[in-house]
């Protein structure tokens, strides 16, 4: 089975090649493991320390060569243990991941994903609701490495999910999940757990992200971006053709959602 699974302390999404797992091991302490199916645990973030005061610990195990790049000594350390990691779905479609040390996080499915969908070429069809028609093309996976650059997408109907990092020249860390709202309005989106250079996070009851999120279309800013008091990231809707469906970004950019074809 594939899916987005949810706990107390963590959320996992697994799809045929990869899987992504945020963990609260304690109040200050998140961490982010990628493992891909056939290389096993291939990238590592630990975010330390609460929302702004924190900072982000990365090791990449690349892929073909088997070479390592991180940021600090530790990062090297995280990788290793938590590639003693696995995780078991049940009978009734929950999950319990065990971490090396033998810590477990019980989560309830979310989302169960049929990998089909992510490569389902939809037909031009005006009469369904926009909201449908974003929600539907906005499916992706994706998995991709370099020397020192980890990226993994995992965005569904309900989730967008992202392990990210860049060791080079232009650092960069951004871990997170985030749960999707569509609308008549535009698309919004709630991040629920977030790691990167500087921020680490997880909302204090991560059980709460099983609920479907529903943005509020009197929160939507024409013309802009928005960032209203339930904590989402709303963008407008701009502009919707056959093919792609604009919004409008933040700082003046414009975000497209484009049909498969």
């Amino acid at each position: 089975m594939f899916g987005v699974w949810c706990g107390k302390d963590a959320t996992v999404a697994s799809v045929e090649d990869f899987c992504i797992a945020y963990l609260r091991i304690r109040r200050d302490v998140i961490a982010c493991v990628l493992r891909h199916r056939s290389c096993g645990t291939v990238g590592v973030v630990y975010g330390l320390g609460t929302k702004g005061d924190a900072k982000a610990v990365c090791c990449e195990k690349h892929p073909e060569t088997g070479e390592l790049f991180y940021n600090e000594e530790s990062g090297k350390e995280y990788l290793e243990k938590h590639s003693g990691d696995a995780f078991t779905v049940e009978q009734d479609g929950s999950m319990i991941y065990r971490m090396y040390d033998g810590t477990e996080f019980k989560l309830a499915l979310a989302e169960e994903i049929s990998m089909e969908d992510f490569d389902r070429e939809p037909s031009v069809d005006p009469a369904l609701p926009v909201a449908a028609r974003m929600a539907l093309w906005n499916m992706v996976q994706c998995f991709r490495y370099g020397d020192g650059i980890l990226d993994a997408h995992i965005d569904t109907r309900k989730y967008s999910i992202l392990f990210s990092f860049s060791l080079g020249k232009c650092k960069n860390v951004y871990c997170r999940v985030g749960q999707n709202g569509y609308c008549e309005k535009g698309w919004a989106m709630l991040s629920t757990t977030c790691v990167r250079l500087n921020e680490c996070r997880m909302i204090e009851d991560n059980l709460q992200t099983l609920q479907e999120y529903r943005p509020k279309e009197e929160c939507f800013v024409e013309n802009s971006c928005a960032f209203p008091a339930d904590g989402g990231w709303y963008w407008s809707l701009k502009e919707v053709t056959d093919d792609v469906i604009y919004l409008n970004g933040c700082g003046g950019d414009t975000y497209g959602i484009y049909r498969k074809k």
